[in-house]
């Protein structure tokens, strides 16, 4: 019996993916993600979803986490029993997004949130890390 806590490697090990704060870069690690979901047999529905949710992550963290340097952002994503759990992190701090206007960005944070069971975006000095658990299919 797998702990709750602790990654479940018996189906998949976890994946780590570290790239430059580039958007050239995120199609692949989307790839790399969905590759990975597939051998661990995430139903392909659900594996949209986290897909969906972890790239918007990667995304936010390429415009608004680096720090002029091109990064570095890491993509961390295991799982744990029934669920995915998803980790991004990135060396700057998020700006709270606007969401007054018609044409305003930030629906991505609901978008994030919507798609997991627990979500939490924590900002430091050291930088961003947002965390989603989300349900595995």
């Amino acid at each position: 019996m797998t702990h709750p806590l602790r990654p479940d490697t018996t189906v998949a090990p976890a994946l780590h993916v570290d790239f430059p704060a580039e958007a050239g870069r995120l199609a692949q690690v989307r790839r790399a993600l969905s590759a990975w979901l597939a051998q661990a047999g995430v139903h392909p529905d659900q594996a949209y979803d986290i897909v969906l949710a972890a790239g918007e992550a990667c995304t936010n963290a390429v415009e608004h986490g680096h720090r002029g340097d091109g990064g570095p952002v890491r993509l961390a994503v295991a799982l744990l029993g029934d669920q995915v759990r998803v980790v991004v992190t990135d060396r700057g701090r998020w700006a709270t997004p606007d969401t007054s206007g018609e044409h305003s960005r930030g629906r991505g944070m609901g978008l994030m949130r919507d798609l997991s069971t627990e979500f939490a975006v924590t900002s430091s000095e050291a930088g961003t890390v947002v965390e989603m658990l989300i349900a595995r299919g």
